[in-house]
C-alpha cells in the first residue's frame, strides 16, 4: 500500500519501464498492468517479476487513500495510534549518495507505520476490498442476502441507467449572498449526525425495475417516486434559497445555483424530491414535461446495516469507531458507480511516464437511482432547514449550517442531539467570521482553556514558532478555522482575519505536480483567492 498512489505510482512505473518491464494487461513475465481511471485516479499496479504462466510471482500495489481517505496526521489522531506524523524540511536537497538524516528516517518510518497500523486494524475486521465503497457494498449484501439485494436493486439497461444518472448530483454548498464577504459577529454551527446514512434509514427510496413514462408523472400509489426529464424557465422567489444547478449548461457555471433563467428553457433531470423543492423555491414561468421513470419505494431496507454500524460507532473509540463511520458513509456512493471504466494506459517517452486513453470499457451499474435519491433527500434536509432559518442563514456545506447568533433556532430545537442519527449536533460557536464563497471561509471558534492549552502544546512539539491558529481576545480562547480549497498548511500559517479576502495571494506554498524523469516533482506555484 502507498498513501496516495497517484504520486508514488509514477516513480514505480518509471522504474519499471527503465528496468525493461513492459506494460501488458495479460501480465506475462517481466510485465505490469495498472488500474487507473480515465480521470487519472490510481487504484492498483500489478507487477509480474518471475514464475511461469501457472505460477506467476507478482506484487500488487494498492492505494491506502481509497481505504483511509484522510491525511496521515489525521489517521494517527483519529485511530488513537501510539505514534504521530512528524515534519521535515521538504525543500532541503539531499544528494543521492549522502546518508539520510535521522529526522528524515523517522519521518518515513512514522508515515509508513501509521498507515500500516490503521490498515492492519481494517483488514482484521474483514474489510479487504480495494476501496471503502466496495467493502461497504459487500457487507450490505451479506447483511440483507444476495437474492434480496438482486431483487430490489436489479441491473438496469444502459439507456435507463444513463437517463437516471443525469439526476445524480452531490451535496448543497452555498453562501447566502447577503452575508458574502461581510464581517460577521457571533454565530453558531450545526452538523447533521450521519446525514447520508440517516436519509437511507428514514426516507422512502427507489427499488426494482422502473417504469418509463411520457409527459408528466401521474400520481401512482405503487410507483410513488419518480425522476422527471423537463425543460423549465423559472425565477427564484424573494427570500428563498436557490436549489437548482445545471452541470451541462453553457449559460450557467456548473457550480452556480441558478436564480433566474431569463426566459430560456433549461433541460433538467430531477428526482421527485428535487422537483418538490423547485416548486417551493421558484416561480415557474414555463415548464415542459418530456418523459421520465417511476419507481416503487421502500423505507427501512438499510436499517439492519445502519443499526449494526451505528451500534459499533456509538460503543467504540479510536480505530473501530472510525471504521464504523467509513462503513456508514461509503455505501450510498457505491450505488452510483460509473459504468464507464475506461482506463488510462502508461507509456514511456523521453524518459518520462505519459498517459493515453485505453479502449472503451463498460461494466454493469449497481443501482444509480438509489444514490440519486439519497443525495436528493440530503439536499432537501439541509436546504429546507436553512430556509426555515433564512434570516440567520449564512452558509451551508452538505451537512452543516452556519448561522448568525448563538441561540438554537426554532426549526431544529427539538432535534438537537450529540449523536442521534439524523439529529443536528452543535458543532461549534464562533466569535467572528467571514465567508467568501463555497468552501472558502474563516471562523474564529470559541474553545475552552483546556483545549486551547492542549492544542498549543501539540503545536510546540514540532514547531518553534507561535501557533498561528490560536488567539486570546478578552475572556475568549479562539481557534482560527480556515477553509479554502487548494490552500496548503504552509499558506494557512500566514492567514489572519484581516488578510483573508479576495485578492489574498502568496508567491509560494501551492504545490503543482509536474511529470519529470523518474516520477513527479512538486513545484511551488503562486496561490491566489480570486473572485
Amino acid at each position: 500500500y502507498f498513501h496516495n498512489l497517484k504520486f508514488d505510482g509514477e516513480f514505480i512505473i518509471s522504474w519499471l519501464f527503465k528496468n525493461n518491464y513492459k506494460y501488458d494487461e495479460k501480465l506475462t513475465h517481466n510485465s505490469f498492468s495498472t488500474i487507473v481511471s480515465d480521470t487519472g485516479i490510481f487504484y492498483k499496479i500489478t507487477i509480474v517479476y518471475d514464475g511461469n504462466k501457472r505460477n506467476k510471482k507478482k506484487i500488487e500495489i494498492f492505494d491506502s487513500l481509497k481505504k483511509l481517505p484522510f491525511k496521515v496526521s489525521q489517521i494517527a489522531k483519529d485511530f488513537h495510534l501510539p505514534i504521530k506524523k512528524t515534519s521535515i524540511n521538504y525543500d532541503k536537497y539531499i544528494p543521492i549518495d549522502e546518508e539520510l538524516p535521522n529526522d528524515y528516517i523517522k519521518y518515513v518510518d512514522n508515515d509508513s507505520n501509521i498507515i500500516a497500523m490503521a490498515l492492519d486494524i481494517q483488514l482484521k475486521q474483514g474489510l479487504t476490498s480495494m476501496t471503502n465503497g466496495a467493502d461497504a457494498l459487500k457487507d450490505f449484501k451479506k447483511t440483507i442476502g444476495k437474492r434480496f439485494f438482486e431483487a430490489n436493486f436489479p441491473i438496469l439497461d444502459e439507456k435507463t441507467d444513463n437517463d437516471i444518472r443525469k439526476s445524480y448530483r452531490g451535496g448543497f454548498v452555498y453562501v447566502n449572498p447577503r452575508y458574502a464577504e461581510k464581517d460577521i459577529g457571533k454565530g453558531i454551527v450545526f452538523d447533521v449526525n450521519s446525514l447520508f446514512p440517516s436519509q437511507m434509514y428514514y426516507r422512502p427510496l427507489p427499488i426494482g425495475i422502473p417504469k418509463y413514462f411520457k409527459g408528466k408523472y401521474k400520481d401512482d400509489s405503487i410507483y410513488n417516486l419518480y425522476i422527471s426529464h423537463i425543460k423549465v424557465d423559472f425565477k427564484l422567489k424573494n427570500d428563498y434559497i436557490p436549489t437548482i444547478q445545471d452541470k451541462k449548461s453553457f449559460i450557467f457555471s456548473s457550480t452556480e445555483y441558478i436564480t433566474n433563467t431569463h426566459g430560456e428553457l433549461i433541460e433538467l433531470f430531477l428526482t421527485s424530491v428535487d422537483i418538490e423543492l423547485m416548486f417551493k423555491h421558484y416561480d415557474i414561468m414555463q415548464i415542459e414535461y418530456i418523459d421520465g421513470y417511476k419507481f416503487m419505494s421502500t423505507t427501512g431496507i438499510f436499517k439492519p446495516y445502519i443499526d449494526k454500524w451505528m451500534n459499533i460507532k456509538e460503543n467504540s473509540v479510536g480505530a473501530i469507531r472510525q471504521l464504523a463511520k467509513l462503513m456508514l458513509n461509503s455505501l450510498y456512493g457505491k450505488f452510483g458507480t460509473n459504468t464507464d471504466c475506461t482506463r488510462k494506459i502508461p507509456y514511456f517517452e523521453d524518459g518520462i511516464v505519459k498517459w493515453k486513453k485505453g479502449k472503451t470499457e463498460k461494466r454493469d451499474s449497481v443501482y444509480v437511482a438509489l444514490a440519486s435519491f439519497v443525495t436528493s433527500w440530503a439536499r432537501y434536509t439541509t436546504i429546507s432547514t436553512a430556509q426555515k432559518c433564512y434570516d440567520r442563514f449564512i452558509y451551508a456545506d452538505t451537512d452543516s449550517l452556519h448561522l448568525i447568533g448563538t441561540d438554537i433556532p426554532e426549526a431544529i430545537k427539538d432535534i438537537v442531539h450529540e449523536s442521534h442519527l439524523g439529529y443536528w449536533k452543535h458543532e461549534s460557536t464562533f466569535a467572528k467570521a467571514r465567508f467568501l464563497r463555497a468552501k472558502t471561509y474563516i471562523e474564529f471558534e470559541i474553545i475552552n482553556e483546556d483545549k486551547f492549552n492542549k492544542m498549543n502544546d501539540e503545536w510546540k512539539e514540532s514547531n518553534t514558532s507561535r501557533n498561528p491558529y490560536l488567539y486570546k481576545e478578552g475572556d475568549n480562547y479562539l481557534y482560527m478555522n480556515v477553509k479554502c480549497a487548494g490552500m496548503t498548511n504552509e499558506i494557512k500559517n500566514t492567514v489572519t482575519y484581516d488578510n483573508f479576502k479576495f485578492g489574498f495571494s502568496r508567491e509560494y506554498g501551492k504545490l503543482r505536480p509536474k511529470h519529470v524523469k523518474g516520477g513527479i516533482l512538486l513545484v511551488d506555484t503562486p496561490f491566489n483567492i480570486r473572485k
